[in-house]
C-alpha cells in the first residue's frame, strides 16, 4: 500500500524551475517589494485525487497570474504565449522529490484590465502527478 501525498511543493518548485530557466519574465511565489514589472506569480492551485486504490495520482490546475503596467494586451498575451510554450514543451522533473508528471498542458488563458493601468493575464497550468513513493 502506498501513502498518499500531495505534490504542490514539488510541482511549484518544478514549475518555478522550467519558467525561470527557460523564459524571461521574473517568476515569484512572494513578490519582493520593489519587483519591476511585468512579472508572474504563482497563484491558486486544485489538487485532486484520480487514482486507483494502488496508485497516487492527483488531478493538478495551478494558476500563473502575469502583471503588466503595459496599457494594452500585447505585453500580456506574449509572456502567456511564452509560459504556454515552455510548459507544453519541456517535462518538468519532479523525481528529486519521488513523483512523476504524467501530463502536463496549458488549460486556458485570460486576460483583462486592471482598474488604474495595465494588464493582469492568468495561464492555468494542468498536470497529473504520480507518487512513486516515500
Amino acid at each position: 500500500m502506498i501513502i498518499k501525498r500531495i505534490p504542490m511543493n514539488a510541482l511549484q518548485k518544478g514549475v518555478y524551475s522550467i519558467l525561470t530557466t527557460k523564459q524571461t519574465t521574473p517568476v515569484y511565489d512572494d513578490v519582493p517589494e520593489g519587483a519591476m514589472f511585468p512579472y508572474v506569480t504563482i497563484g491558486a492551485f486544485t489538487c485532486k485525487s484520480n487514482g486507483a486504490k494502488p496508485t497516487d495520482i492527483m488531478d493538478i490546475s495551478l494558476q500563473l497570474h502575469i502583471w503588466s503596467e503595459y496599457s494594452g494586451k500585447m505585453e500580456v498575451n506574449g509572456i502567456a504565449d511564452d509560459i504556454t510554450a515552455v510548459l507544453t514543451s519541456w517535462p518538468i522533473d519532479l523525481s528529486a522529490d519521488n513523483f512523476k508528471v504524467i501530463l502536463q498542458d496549458v488549460d486556458f488563458f485570460e486576460a483583462f484590465p486592471e482598474e488604474i493601468q495595465g494588464y493582469h493575464g492568468v495561464v492555468t497550468f494542468i498536470s497529473k502527478i504520480q507518487n512513486l513513493g516515500a
